[in-house]
């Protein structure tokens, strides 16, 4: 996959981003066909995965790139999806 990712303010190169986000996207589809997920539960999904986009989005404001603090810590916000993703899952 390409290390560029689309946001309001235009692409922005982030290395890793793209592919988390989408193997999480397949984790949370795969939990909703086998029933392990509820519409709740993807409700509060949707809502971090929104955040994270947000935060995205006003990294790549702030000067045109995406730094590196500014994606360690957009690696942590897809670590606490991930974390949550599993918890509902195996709850």
């Amino acid at each position: 996959m390409s290390n560029l990712i689309s946001t309001p303010n235009g692409n922005v190169f982030a290395p890793g981003l793209k592919d988390r986000a989408a193997s999480q996207q397949a984790r949370v589809a795969q939990g909703v066909s086998s029933g392990s997920l509820t519409g709740s539960e993807l409700g509060v999904l949707k809502e971090m995965r929104s955040e994270a986009r947000e935060s995205l989005a006003e990294a790549k404001g702030n000067n045109g790139w995406v730094g590196p603090q500014e994606r360690k810590d957009l690696h942590q916000d897809l670590n606490a999806i991930s974390r949550t993703i599993f918890a509902l899952k195996h709850n």
